[in-house]
């Protein structure tokens, strides 16, 4: 069999042409879309309003006397690094 794009002979069986790189029969199908970018906005403001409410709910139990674990405000920390830098990236 020979390739369409550039003439080189290529075996029978072949998907692509080792030479050009141009695929030898219809594509069967298509590729996954790109990411949406209202999507990413949308699932960000998500996150935001659900890390929000995690830390208002930990001051409140702070302000009732019952202070939450140093843990917990060092994940509170690293949650609110990694929405930044997911804020930041989208």
């Amino acid at each position: 069999m020979t390739c369409d794009a550039c003439g080189q002979e290529i075996a029978d069986n072949a998907l692509i042409c080792y030479k050009c790189g141009a695929a030898t029969t219809a594509r069967e199908r298509e590729p996954a879309p790109v990411d949406d970018p209202a999507r990413r906005r949308w699932s960000a403001l998500f996150l935001a309003v659900v890390f929000l409410g995690v830390i208002l709910f930990f001051v409140g139990e702070l302000v009732r006397g019952r202070p939450p674990a140093p843990l917990v405000w060092l994940m509170l920390a690293c949650a609110g690094g990694l929405l930044a830098w997911r804020l930041r990236l989208g």
